[in-house]
């Protein structure tokens, strides 16, 4: 079942926007066996509850309401109210009319909730997130709780669920080779470019990259472009930050009347950079 791409489509969704690679990827994911007949209805996603994101999948099948999205860069602690407020969209509109206000009961699609991790960050196999932890008042008794199950795909970590989906194991591997041409200084375009022309050789995604290989370079060009570029900038702020605080305690130590060479040693601050600080402070 073929689907229409848009220019703002990621990779990932690109590659299992359709029926066959939906199948195959959530029976890996869950261990069922669905066939290939089943039917499959793939859901556009709300950008108003979204935002940008290029890799969000949504889709039913049979009475399950799956909502699997991709990371790759730092994991959002938010997910689970942001899966909550989506979620509480489309049951908006399956159920909205006077029948939610009958006597009888409406039955709901089962609602799932994944994420998979593809950052470089460190981060464990597996893990859960629950919309509960959010909560400012901690208590026994949950009125309401969503849980986002989040699994690393990265390449080396050898997650189950790479060995059971051939689409995803390769996938991943691009990621990684992507990756890995990176850590090595190769210049962001270079290293996709070539990591795209080591997987045709050899197999991988192959019929996936001649088809949209252009549009590839050109999407993982802007979205790891950006990721870099916020690396950079928090590393920044951690710097600025950590010289902020580097002066409140030289100001500390100067207003104590320690000598100059000691609050030198202490801070790691410069003679010149101690004397502004003390022309400032008159």
């Amino acid at each position: 079942m073929g689907v229409k791409h848009t220019y703002k489509d990621g990779v990932f969704r690109r590659l299992f926007n359709d029926k066959e690679k939906i199948l195959e990827l959530y029976n890996a994911l869950t261990g069922e066996n669905y066939p290939p007949d089943t039917d499959v209805k793939i859901v556009t996603l709300d950008n108003a509850v979204f935002g940008d994101m290029k890799d969000d999948l949504s889709f039913m099948i049979e009475d399950r309401f799956i909502i699997l999205t991709e990371h790759q860069s730092t994991i959002n602690p938010n997910m689970p109210v942001r899966e909550l407020c989506y979620i509480a969209k489309q049951l908006e509109k399956l159920v909205f009319s006077k029948a939610i206000y009958s006597k009888r009961l409406i039955k709901l699609p089962t609602p799932e909730f994944y994420v998979f991790y593809n950052g470089a960050e460190d981060f464990p196999v597996c893990r859960e997130q629950k919309l509960s932890d959010a909560f400012a008042v901690k208590c026994d008794k949950i009125s309401l709780e969503l849980k986002v199950k989040v699994i690393n795909v990265n390449y080396d970590k050898g997650a189950e669920i790479l060995s059971r989906c051939r689409s995803l194991n390769e996938y991943s591997k691009f990621m990684y080779m992507i990756r890995e041409r990176l850590s090595e200084g190769i210049e962001v375009k270079s290293a996709i470019e070539e990591s795209i022309r080591i997987c045709m050789k050899e197999g991988i995604l192959d019929e996936f990259l001649k088809k949209n290989g252009g549009d590839i370079v050109s999407f993982l060009f802007e979205e790891l472009t950006r990721e870099e570029c916020e690396q950079i900038r928090e590393e920044d702020g951690y710097y600025r930050g950590e010289a902020d605080t580097q002066r409140a305690i030289a100001r500390n130590m100067i207003s104590m009347k320690l000598a100059p060479d000691v609050v030198v040693a202490a801070t790691g601050l410069s003679i010149d950079e101690l004397e502004k600080i003390q022309q400032d402070g008159q």
